[in-house]
């Protein structure tokens, strides 16, 4: 210190402030090389990871493309398999089924359907229909004999005996050699037989080409390997040469050490489906830090730059924190609004349930798209279950909307198929998203047991009584699709203790860690174990542990939504009585009305009121039914369960809805008010609900009252 003191002290002015300035600079020359040197590090690093992501980006983007043909493939199957099963029953009709089949997509150039050997008797044992694209046509024709026996390719026998699609390993064929791949599809007849495997033939030639035509870097190439391991295609010869793509496959394979291509990157994906194809990239490690370090190498000359260049950086990332950081608590509210949205979804599905129907939803994420809800009116029980297309708050907004509908409609109208028109083009209106929803709903009366019921493309419920086996539900097409389409009622009387059950493709396609679907036959078996007596919340929790038990460490799919209905009517008193529209008979009517309520417990002034209303009811349908004094008949028939009483009055005569008709206004004197109306007014007064429908042709009017 003190003799570095004594230098300066005696040193000329001019040289110290020169020594001075040195010294500055060579302290900014160490300080700006330190900052080299960190900033090159952290850069390197940097770059590194933008090239991680970049071929993460790419081969995203790859892996998108070829599972989007795999699976336009798979869809084109599935949406023309019912033209392919329509024609099994005329071979000759066959042909034309696989020219529509393979001209519905684009990417496929070929399609055959080899059939069970002795299928068709007539055509000998081995029969196989071929089409083929060629030149802009689509040509036909029988393939199989005994140069050709399908029977023995293992992907044949192999569809056969496992009864599952599957996707060959990409192969050479024809006279240029070109490489395709083949999705094979069992087939049934209308009889459940096992009658084909129907396959789609796609062309991968240009596959090379297209994975290679984007790559991050000049050096990088991509490649798809089969599962074991065999190149399917790569980069092209021109670019890259066959022994560094023959190289890479076998470091991929463990054939060869990394280190016999120095330098060199090797990035992979897989398939988590069928075929399992691998997608591979590969880049060169420095070639992307080249052109840094000529940077680094100038930055001494170029100070003033690499301290702009600093702050730069400096500024870039204090931006892509805060951007991080708004983007985390934005994150965060969406999550919360995501959890409040579930609490009200949860809380517009029922939540206590009579003995006879129970039901129950578990969404796969924090708001689902399946529905189902019931109410009960007029001695029956009304209710409905459905699945949105997607998942996610589009779905949920879409199934709040179906469910309000549903409650609105249902309330007034008895015909199932009416409910579903309405809703469909309510759905229909607007619908720029293309969203749908398969759905399924029904009226049960808890007297008779008799179920109205119309189906939009939903999975067939299950009938459970003596046996088990599917309602007869006939599918029509999903809600809001077509504006224009028709859903067909159809009816069912349940036997006393009928159960029927309903679900969303939730609960069958529920897959565990094998990607293995619980499937139809395992729900078949759980209903078979529930026994006799089993309660609708008893089969709904039955279901769920089996289908949770199944699934394992699985995560959930999609939504599972399942609905119970059940007819157990106990002891019901039921009389009948059927009339001549004649109003002497009005008598008769009297006594049966009177007879009825002798055997209940109602007290005299209520028995009084049901008379008086059955009355009005009957004498306005004999005045008004029945034009021109035609002749015709009245049925009225009594149903009790002690604690409801309901009158069902039915005639054959003109359309006539007493409901229809305006109650008179009592706040006029009878020189000015309308004839006509007490009758409906008194009626609706005594009773508690009356309903009116036009079913087979005749008029059907419902009473009911309760009476404890």
């Amino acid at each position: 210190m003190y003799l570095y003191e004594s230098i300066f002290s005696d040193m000329d002015p001019l040289k110290k402030s020169w020594l001075s300035r040195v010294g500055l600079v060579f302290i900014a020359a160490v300080l700006v090389e330190i900052i080299s040197i960190v900033q090159y590090e952290h850069v390197r690093k940097l770059m590194q990871e933008e090239m991680e992501i970049r071929s993460e980006v790419v081969m995203g983007a790859m892996m998108q493309r070829i599972e989007h043909l795999l699976e336009l493939t798979e869809v084109t199957m599935k949406e023309n398999l019912w033209d392919v099963q329509r024609c099994l029953s005329r071979p000759d009709s066959i042909f034309a089924s696989m020219v529509r089949l393979i001209d519905d997509n684009p990417y496929v150039v070929g399609g055959c359907l080899a059939f069970v050997p002795h299928y068709y008797p007539s055509v000998g044992r081995l029969f196989e229909p071929y089409a083929v694209k060629e030149k802009g046509k689509i040509t036909v024709q029988q393939i199989a004999g005994p140069n050709h026996d399908y029977t023995r390719n293992q992907e044949f026998t192999f569809v056969l005996d496992s009864l599952k699609p599957s996707w060959t390993d990409p192969y050479s064929y024809g006279p240029d050699s070109l490489n395709y791949a083949t999705y094979s599809y069992p087939v049934r007849d209308y009889g459940g037989r096992l009658a084909a495997v129907c396959g789609l033939d796609i062309d991968l030639t240009w596959l090379g080409d297209t994975l290679n035509a984007h790559q991050p870097f000049p050096s990088s190439f991509s490649m798809l390997l089969t599962e074991e391991g065999s190149l399917v295609t790569g980069p092209s010869k021109r670019r890259f040469s066959p022994e560094l793509v023959s190289k890479t496959v076998d470091i991929l394979n463990g054939t060869l050490p990394a280190s016999a291509i120095p330098g060199l990157a090797i990035r992979k994906t897989k398939m988590d489906r069928d075929p399992y194809w691998q997608l591979v990239q590969v880049y060169k490690v420095d070639e992307a830090f080249t052109r840094m370090r000529r940077m680094r190498r100038q930055q001494m000359i170029f100070i003033l730059l690499a301290l702009a260049i600093l702050a730069f950086m400096t500024n870039r990332y204090a931006r892509s924190a805060r951007k991080l950081r708004e983007a985390s608590e934005e994150q965060a509210r969406l999550s919360g609004e995501l959890s409040v949205a579930r609490n009200i979804q949860q809380e517009m599905l029922p939540k206590t349930f009579p003995p006879f129907i129970y039901g129950s939803v578990e969404s796969a994420r924090e708001v689902g798209g399946d529905v189902f809800d019931y109410f009960i009116r007029d001695g029956k029980v009304f209710f409905c279950i459905g699945d949105v297309s997607g998942k996610g708050v589009p779905a949920a907004m879409l199934m709040s909307m179906i469910r309000s509908l549903f409650r609105m409609v249902a309330q007034k109208e008895d015909n199932p198929s009416h409910v579903l028109r309405i809703l469909n083009e309510e759905l229909c209106r607007g619908n720029d998203s293309n969203m749908f929803a398969t759905f399924f709903m029904g009226s049960l009366d808890l007297y008779s047991g008799e179920m109205r019921f119309a189906n939009a493309g939903h999975d067939k419920p299950f009938l459970v009584s003596d046996e088990i086996a599917l309602l007869q539900a006939k599918s029509n097409l999903p809600l809001g699709v077509f504006p224009d389409t028709h859903f067909e009622e159809q009816t069912l009387t349940f036997a006393p203790g009928t159960t029927l059950f309903m679900y969303t493709d939730g609960l069958t396609e529920a897959k565990n860690i094998e990607r293995k679907a619980f499937g139809r036959g395992a729900v078949l078996e759980v209903l078979r174990g529930c026994t006799t007596g089993a309660s609708p919340q008893d089969v709904v929790s039955s279901l769920s542990e089996a289908a949770h038990r199944f699934a394992g460490e699985a995560p959930q799919s999609d939504d599972l939504t399942m609905l119970v209905v059940r007819f157990d009517p106990g002891h019901i008193l039921r009389e009948q009585i059927e009339l001549s529209n004649d109003l002497s008979e009005v008598a008769r009517l009297s006594a049966f009305v009177k007879g009825f309520c002798a055997k209940l417990p109602v007290d005299p002034k209520t028995a009084s009121g049901l008379r008086l209303a059955l009355e009005e009811v009957v004498v306005n349908v004999i005045n008004y039914a029945f034009p021109d004094q035609e002749a015709g008949t009245v049925s009225i028939q009594a149903d009790s369960n002690y604690h409801e009483v309901r009158f069902t009055v039915t005639d054959a005569g003109i359309p006539f809805d007493p409901t229809s008709v305006m109650e008179a206004d009592t706040t006029l004197d009878a020189e000015t008010r309308p004839i006509g109306g007490l009758g409906v007014l008194l009626a609706r007064k005594l009773m508690d609900s009356i309903s009116y429908s036009r079913r087979n042709g005749q008029n059907v009017l419902t009473l009911t009252k309760t009476i404890s």
